[in-house]
């Protein structure tokens, strides 16, 4: 069975914490996922404010166009059918610019 992969517009950072349990299952899945344009972001690593970002669950994810306009910022199911599912409904929303705490990630690097 192939492995599934994001749809070639879509950029993904997943806004998790270490300590969050559905993190960690999150974690093994995007490493399933093996894809460049999914980046693993610990939110106390990098000295984001979930409250600041909105982020109510986790795990929660930021999928972007590749010029960085945000398509959505919340939470995901940790499974990868499920999150697969999510990523692929969101070109239905309305484009953002992202929060500026997210920005700096937003460089290739």
């Amino acid at each position: 069975m192939d492995a599934p992969t994001l749809p070639p517009d879509v950029h993904v950072l997943v806004l998790c914490a270490d300590w969050c349990t559905q993190c960690r299952a999150f974690a093994a899945m995007a490493d399933a996922l093996a894809s460049p344009r999914l980046r693993w972001v610990d939110i106390e690593d990098a000295g984001l404010d979930a409250d600041e970002l909105g982020i109510t669950a986790f795990p929660s994810v930021a999928v972007l166009r590749p010029a960085g306009v945000l398509r959505y910022l919340g939470p995901v199911r940790a499974d990868r059918e499920g999150f697969l599912a999510q990523v692929a409904q969101l070109g239905r929303l309305d484009e953002r610019a992202p929060p500026a705490a997210l920005r700096p990630l937003l460089s290739p690097g």
